[in-house]
C-alpha cells in the first residue's frame, strides 16, 4: 500500500485492516485518515483544492475514530470526493474538530482503487502508550 513508517496493513480476510502510530491523538486521527484514503486511491494524485470541516461527538475514542472515518468516506461516496490532507482543530475523548482537504473525483487523474462500505468496531483499539498512540482498524471492503 504505502511505505509509510507509521503504517502496518493487516492481512484479515476479506476486509481490509490497518495498525497505525502517532506521536499524538490528533496524528493519529489524521493519520487514519489519510489510510483510509490511501486504499480507495493513490492520493499523490490527488490535490487539496478544498477544505471541508467536520465536527462529532461520539460516546468514546474509538467511537470518535470510527464516526471521524465513516464521514470522511460517507463524504467520499455521496459528494465524488478525494481527500489528501487532514487537520485536527479540536480532539478530546467524545469530541473533533477537524478538516479535510481534497477536490471532486476527476476519472481521468484519479483511480479508485475499492470502495469502503464501513469502518467497522470488529478489532477496533485505540490507545496511549508510552511512546505516543497506536490505533487497529479494519474496513469492510
Amino acid at each position: 500500500m504505502t511505505n509509510f513508517t507509521w503504517l502496518e496493513e493487516i492481512d484479515h480476510t476479506g476486509d481490509c485492516g490497518v495498525c497505525i502510530t502517532a506521536e499524538s491523538e490528533a496524528q493519529l486521527f489524521a493519520r487514519a485518515a489519510l489510510a483510509m484514503m490511501h486504499i480507495i486511491t493513490d492520493i499523490t494524485c490527488v490535490s487539496a483544492q478544498e477544505k471541508t470541516l467536520f465536527s462529532l461527538e461520539a460516546a468514546d475514542r474509538a467511537a470518535l475514530l470510527r464516526k471521524w472515518l465513516n464521514q470522511l468516506n460517507y463524504y467520499h461516496i455521496t459528494e465524488e470526493f478525494l481527500f489528501c490532507d487532514f487537520k485536527i482543530r479540536e480532539i478530546a475523548e467524545t469530541r473533533l474538530i477537524g478538516a479535510a482537504l481534497g477536490e471532486k473525483i476527476d476519472t481521468g487523474k484519479h483511480q479508485i482503487f475499492t470502495e469502503i462500505k464501513a469502518v467497522t468496531y470488529h478489532e477496533l483499539e485505540i490507545e496511549q502508550t508510552s511512546m505516543g498512540w497506536s490505533a487497529q482498524i479494519i474496513f469492510d471492503l
